[in-house]
C-alpha cells in the first residue's frame, strides 16, 4: 500500500471537515427545544439509524465498487482520465469509510463533552407511535448487541412510559429519569455508527493490501524470467505497409480532414470516450495504428487498450506524430512497443 498511499493522499483538511461536520450534526441533535426536552427518537434516527442504512449500502457496494470513486476528485496529482488499478480503488473505498469514522469520532466527542458539562434531559414523542409497549419491544431488539454486557444500555418499560413528552411532569422524577438515555444512545452510536464503518475500512484495507502483495508478487515473477517483450529487438515495418489501417490518436487531436473519420482518446470524458471506444470494437479491423504525441509518456490506460485491442486478433502499431528531440521521450515509447509487441512505424514528419 505504499505505492497506492503515497500517490493518492487525501489532504488534511478533509480529515478536519469531518470532524467538524460530525461535532456540528452532534452539537444541533442535542440542542434543546423551547421546553427544554430532546427528542431522542430523532437523535437516535440522526446517529444510528441513517448511519446504518448508509453502511448495509455500502456494503452492497463493494460487490460492484465503481470504477471512480468521486473522493478521487481531491486527487490533484492525478488526471482527469485516471482511472485507478484494483488495489488503488480498495485503498480509495477504505478512505471513504475512514472519513466516516472521523465523523463519527466527532459524533461521539461531542456528546461526551455535552454529557460532562450538561444536563441532557430525553424524552420521546411521536404522532403515529402511541404505543409505549411496542416501542419497549423495538428499542430492546435494538439493543441485542450489548445488553448482556450493558445492561444499564437497554432501557426498561418504565423508562419508556415515564419520558414521553405527554406525559413528562415538571417534577425532579421524571426529568432525573430522562438523563437515563444516555447509555442507549452511547450504545447505539458505538454499534450502529461507528463500529460498521470500522469494520468496513479494515475489510477495504485488507482486500487493497491483498491485491497490492498479488500484483508486486507478479511483477517479481516476471521480473525473475525472461521476458521477450523487453529483450526483443524492435519489430520496424514500413509506413507504407500499412496503408490500409485504421488510426487512433492517443491523448491528441487528428488532423482537420481525419476529424470525422479517425477516433481520438485520452483528451476527453471518460464515460464517453469508454462507449466511443466500445463502439469501435464492435467492428474491429484487421490492423490498428496507434498514433501518439512523442513527447508524450506511455500510460497504463493505453496498455489497456492494447489488450482489449489483442483479444480481438487486431495487429497493431505504434506511431509517433513527431520526432521527440528528448532521445529519453523517444526510448520510452520504444520501450513500450517492445513490451507490448507492437510495430513500430517510422515517425511523420
Amino acid at each position: 500500500m505504499q505505492r497506492s498511499s503515497a500517490r493518492l493522499k487525501l489532504p488534511w483538511w478533509l480529515w478536519l471537515l469531518s470532524f467538524l461536520a460530525g461535532s456540528l450534526l452532534g452539537a444541533a441533535a442535542l440542542s434543546y427545544t423551547p421546553e427544554g426536552r430532546i427528542n431522542l427518537l430523532w437523535v437516535w434516527l440522526l446517529w444510528a439509524g441513517l448511519p446504518f442504512l448508509g453502511s448495509l449500502i455500502a456494503l452492497l457496494a463493494l460487490v460492484r465498487p465503481p470504477a471512480r470513486p468521486w473522493i478521487t476528485r481531491f486527487q490533484h496529482s492525478v488526471s482527469s482520465y485516471w482511472q485507478p488499478q484494483p488495489h488503488q480503488l480498495w485503498w480509495l473505498l477504505s478512505q471513504l469509510n475512514a472519513l466516516w469514522v472521523v465523523f463519527a469520532l466527532g459524533l461521539l466527542v461531542i456528546f461526551l463533552l455535552l454529557l460532562l458539562f450538561s444536563d441532557l434531559a430525553f424524552g420521546w414523542s411521536s404522532t403515529l407511535l402511541t404505543d409505549s409497549e411496542r416501542l419497549a419491544r423495538w428499542i430492546a431488539t435494538l439493543s441485542l448487541p450489548w445488553q448482556a454486557f450493558w445492561p444499564q444500555a437497554a432501557p426498561h418499560l418504565e423508562l419508556i412510559e415515564q419520558t414521553r413528552f405527554a406525559r413528562i411532569e415538571s417534577s425532579d422524577t421524571s426529568f432525573a429519569l430522562a438523563s437515563r438515555w444516555w447509555p442507549f444512545l452511547m450504545a447505539s452510536l458505538l454499534f450502529y455508527n461507528l463500529l460498521p464503518r470500522l469494520l468496513l475500512t479494515g475489510l477495504c484495507r485488507w482486500r487493497a493490501s491483498a491485491l497490492q502483495t498479488s500484483k508486486l508478487n507478479i511483477h517479481s515473477t516476471q521480473s525473475t524470467t525472461a521476458n521477450p517483450g523487453t529483450s526483443a529487438p524492435l519489430n520496424q515495418e514500413k509506413t507504407a505497409q500499412w496503408q490500409d489501417a485504421q488510426c487512433i490518436y492517443w491523448q491528441t487531436y487528428p488532423p482537420t480532414e481525419q476529424a470525422e473519420t479517425c477516433l481520438s482518446l485520452g483528451l476527453g470524458n471518460w464515460q464517453e470516450e469508454e462507449k466511443a471506444w466500445t463502439a469501435w470494437l464492435e467492428k474491429p479491423p484487421q490492423k490498428l495504428i496507434w498514433k501518439v504525441t512523442a513527447r508524450q509518456t506511455p500510460l497504463a490506460e493505453l496498455a489497456d487498450k492494447i489488450h482489449q485491442a489483442r483479444k480481438l486478433g487486431i495487429r497493431q502499431a505504434l506511431q509517433l506524430q513527431a520526432t521527440s528531440t528528448d532521445q529519453r521521450h523517444l526510448a520510452s515509447w520504444q520501450a513500450f512497443a517492445r513490451k507490448h509487441q507492437l510495430v513500430w512505424l517510422e515517425a511523420e514528419a
